[in-house]
């Protein structure tokens, strides 16, 4: 299944994520025992997995047993855990030692020398050089380590492989009259695209040259129930309006709305592959899409905020339990998609 993403009129209302001030476990603290939580600067203590609204230095209360307590650095974008069986109060000292080392992330990145199609004037193409290749996937990167990684406070991090394909893409040309680069397109002619082997590709192309234009009703179009699809891997296409400069335009989306590479990867795991591990994210969209819930819970255009709270699991859940909502730096730690996809891993 595929979304439709359209980067530039989708307009939503700001809201803070508000700190409680509430100890962790809910109202009733019978039979809790006070943790204090101290770590080399100001972050927001987890309780296995979940946000406890509480930054530390403080102080969470939690049932006697084995617990992970984690904290995220709010500066340094770092996440810090500990493992520990709680039997009476005690002071948890956090240092950098306390950092896990990232869960591997692999990404096959492809850019598009030409793609064809055909439109109402008949066929054409539209190209990319080797430069303005070059120029995309330096912006994908830079996403990759101001967004992927630092959003996630480092619990992930991304092997990146690129490989271009020379070779004419036909696009697929919807009833409604949308043009799309597939999957099984894609995976026909780049047969290493199997379960297990990367957890998301990514597609740079270009919507128009010329006469030749291929517009289409989105910006970024992403695959999100991955593990439903014959590849099991995640699947991102970008079609990019490169205008008369594509430098340019992309220097535009760094200033004005920097989030599309980092949207288009939440559609595919933030739609099913976290909830399917009994994560609590945000609620969908009128469209039936979670990432596109940012009005709902008050945040705006350009939206980095929210892809932020959404991967920290710091969405404030005003209507009930629990009282916050999405991914968590923990549970980045856990099993990939791809790994999934092998069944190598289990959580």
């Amino acid at each position: 299944m595929k979304h439709r993403c359209i980067m530039t009129l989708l307009l939503v209302i700001l809201g803070a994520c508000k700190k409680s001030t509430a100890p962790a476990g809910g109202s009733d603290q019978h039979d809790k025992i006070q943790i204090a939580v101290t770590a080399p600067e100001t972050g927001y203590i987890y309780l296995d997995g979940a946000y406890t609204g509480v930054q530390t230095p403080g102080s969470i209360a939690v049932a006697s047993g084995k617990h992970i307590v984690g904290v995220a650095l709010r500066n340094s974008w770092q996440y810090l855990r500990k493992e520990s069986h709680v039997t009476g109060a005690a002071t948890l000292n956090f240092t950098t030692a306390d950092k896990p080392a990232p869960k591997v992330w692999k990404a096959l990145w492809i850019g598009l020398y030409e793609t064809k199609g055909i439109t109402s004037s008949g066929e054409c193409s539209t190209h990319f050089s080797q430069t303005e290749l070059n120029m995309g996937y330096d912006f994908f990167q830079w996403s990759i380590q101001q967004h992927f990684e630092k959003y996630a406070y480092n619990t992930i991090h991304w092997d990146v492989v690129r490989k271009d394909i020379t070779l004419p893409v036909t696009l697929t040309r919807s009833p409604n009259g949308n043009f799309t680069v597939e999957p099984s397109t894609i995976a026909a002619m780049m047969p290493e695209i199997q379960p297990g082997a990367y957890d998301c590709v990514f597609v740079f192309w270009r919507e128009s040259e010329g006469a030749c234009n291929f517009k289409s009703n989105y910006f970024g179009l992403a695959w999100t129930n991955p593990l439903k699809e014959s590849i099991k891997t995640g699947f991102v296409t970008i079609k990019f309006d490169a205008a008369a400069s594509l430098a340019d335009r992309i220097n535009y989306y760094k200033t004005n709305d920097p989030g599309v590479w980092l949207h288009e990867w939440l559609h595919t795991v933030g739609e099913n592959f976290y909830q399917d591990k009994g994560l609590q994210l945000p609620r969908k969209a009128g469209d039936g899409l979670a990432v596109h819930a940012a009005e709902m819970y008050n945040y705006v255009f350009p939206w980095m905020d929210w892809y932020r709270d959404f991967m920290a699991g710091t969405v404030v859940n005003a209507n009930g339990t629990p009282r916050y909502l999405g991914i968590g730096p923990e549970a980045m730690l856990g099993c990939s998609l791809r790994e999934k996809a092998a069944a190598t891993c289990q959580d």
